[in-house]
């Protein structure tokens, strides 16, 4: 379908144009500093990335277009995938990694309507309810699954197999060899699906209104306790997907893994347009948000800039994308 006239002026006045506009010009800003950013290996490596956060950043999306903030992702992320792998090394699997993916999402899921349950029955904050459920997590599985991190050796063999999974392999001027990683398609698939719940569902529309205004949204006809469980159980499901494919490119798995990270995945949706407070947001916006933090955090590694300052970029950004939304809310109220 060919855009038309009106619909490129109205992306033109879109978050989402903003977020493309700072992304290329950051984009030519590094390949001044370095030529070699505007190579395909890089964009692979780019790419590859966004894969595990970019899966994350689908369920945390639909979290804060619900009016929220998700601060128990990562934590039902490494919880599943550590039980999961946990428990079938300890029955001796030895069968595909798509058996590992279907645990771990469903463990992740009975997660996430565990933050469904406790926000719809007891109406309490969706943060508190969030930040005390990832604490439960991490403190029952070191506590009764394990607190010690497997190694390679132990891991499923089809993890190690997963991690070598790479397509449209070549050779670079060095001729070490590179390729785009198997995990980098599922991202992008569950976002595909992601997106075509948000735009063409009755449960994407839903979770629209849920955000916007939850009596209206209730006054229409949607059940909203139904929609907090699909939005907190799929976010779960991703959250558990996600932490295979991590735990599987590591070659490892370790319970304390993710901690305090959250900042960057938030940072990644808010930046791509997602209101802060509900009720707008696209999948094209947040993928925009997810290149642009993931390729800041790249070359600032590679330049050598301090974790510590890594923290002070991702949590400027937030800060700079919230007040870019209240001003143009400011401005179009008074229109």
């Amino acid at each position: 379908m060919i855009p038309t006239k009106k619909s490129l002026v109205k992306f033109t006045k879109s978050n989402e144009f903003v977020v493309l506009c700072v992304f290329i010009a950051v984009a030519f800003l590094f390949g001044f500093i370095n030529p070699a950013f505007f190579t395909v290996r890089n964009f692979y490596d780019l790419l590859q990335s966004i894969g595990v956060n970019g899966i994350f950043a689908c369920g945390v999306m639909l979290v804060i277009i619900n009016g929220g903030i998700d601060l128990s992702f990562m934590a039902i992320s490494i919880g599943a995938a550590y039980i999961t792998t946990r428990g079938l090394i300890a029955v001796g699997f030895d069968g595909p990694i798509i058996v590992m993916f279907a645990i771990s999402g469903v463990i992740g899921m009975l997660f996430g309507l565990c933050n469904s349950f406790l926000i719809s029955k007891f109406k309490i904050p969706i943060f508190i309810v969030t930040i005390s459920i990832a604490n439960v997590i991490r403190g029952l599985v070191m506590a009764f699954v394990g607190n010690e991190y497997v190694p390679s050796s132990q891991m499923p063999s089809c993890t190690v197999e997963f991690s070598r999974r790479f397509w449209f392999n070549a050779v670079d001027a060095t001729g070490s060899q590179y390729g785009l990683h198997f995990s980098v398609f599922i991202t992008f698939g569950i976002m595909l699906f992601t997106a075509f719940i948000l735009k063409y569902t009755l449960i994407g529309r839903g979770v629209y209104a849920l955000g916007g205004d939850a009596v209206s949204a209730e006054r229409i006809g949607y059940n909203l306790k139904r929609l907090r469980n699909f939005i907190y159980g799929y976010a779960g499901m991703l959250a558990g997907i996600a932490g295979i494919v991590y735990v599987s490119n590591n070659r490892m798995a370790d319970p304390v893994s993710f901690q305090g990270e959250e900042l960057t995945v938030i940072a990644a949706v808010v930046m791509g347009g997602v209101k802060i407070t509900g009720g707008k947001g696209s999948m094209f916006g947040v993928l925009l948000g997810l290149l642009l933090t993931q390729m800041i955090n790249n070359n600032l590694v590679l330049i050598k800039v301090p974790s510590y300052w890594q923290r002070f970029t991702f949590g400027c950004l937030v800060i700079v994308a919230v007040l870019f939304q209240a001003l143009r809310e400011r401005k179009q109220a008074k229109l």
